[in-house]
């Protein structure tokens, strides 16, 4: 796994610049930060993470990425809801590569699996690895944290895991 920083929850969801020392980056890139944001366990928790990130790419700049992200950020929002417990928060952090982490209370790292026809889930996790450069499982004091990268520019996306 590759994720070698974590975002401490901020007291609200706003946009902030972070200096990179903070997140163990090189002291000359400044990172910007959105989140995080709290996630109800509720039905319209998708929907709410969906909004956020796309409001933040939008006022990013970044509108192209807005599909695969809200496409990416419901499966692990979802999946976190389904498999764990426990406050789910989102945040977002741009660097080189825009970072969509997803913080739940379980300590258990999700696996790609095969799914069989019949099965109703184990896919969604195949189209992470399939659409983000990066993505991996972190455990923290807490639980995990599930996330994944996607270039700014849309020609190098798909990867796996790392």
């Amino acid at each position: 796994m590759h994720h070698t920083h974590l975002v401490q929850p901020a007291a609200t969801a706003a946009t902030r610049p972070v200096p990179a020392p903070s997140l163990g980056f090189a002291p000359d890139r400044e990172l910007t930060v959105a989140g995080p944001w709290r996630l109800p366990r509720a039905p319209d928790a998708c929907g709410q993470a969906r909004r956020a990130v796309c409001s933040t790419l939008a006022d990013w700049g970044l509108d192209h990425l807005a599909d695969t992200a809200e496409l990416l950020v419901s499966e692990l929002v979802g999946n976190a809801l389904l498999h764990a417990y426990g406050p789910v928060r989102l945040t977002v952090v741009r660097r080189e590569v825009i970072c969509c982490q997803i913080r739940d209370g379980s300590r258990e790292l999700p696996q790609l699996r095969s799914a069989q026809t019949t099965d109703e889930f184990g896919r969604g996790l195949h189209l992470v690895d399939l659409m983000a450069s990066k993505w991996g499982a972190d455990p923290t004091p807490w639980g995990k944290e599930v996330w994944f990268e996607l270039p700014e520019a849309t020609d190098s996306l798909g990867g796996g895991w790392h």
